[in-house]
């Protein structure tokens, strides 16, 4: 029997570089929110597509090896 593909990340195309250290909301794939706590993700979110309930993910900052934040 063939093995079944491993799902797909959902996230993996999305740039969440810019939205370190925040909660973003995602719904279909597509950044629709961002807030510092869940809420504020949530009702920005719901602003825009008030139908639809979002996935909430912390996006963590990147830090470099000597301990400081990566900045690109």
């Amino acid at each position: 029997m063939a093995k079944k593909p491993a799902p797909k990340d959902p996230f993996a195309k999305l740039d969440l570089a810019p939205y370190a250290g925040r909660l973003v909301a995602i719904v279909r794939g597509r950044i629709t929110g961002v807030g510092l706590n869940e809420q504020q993700a949530r009702l920005a979110s719901k602003h825009q597509r008030p139908k639809e309930e979002p996935v909430i993910v912390f996006v963590p900052e990147m830090l470099t090896e000597d301990g400081g934040r990566k900045t690109e």
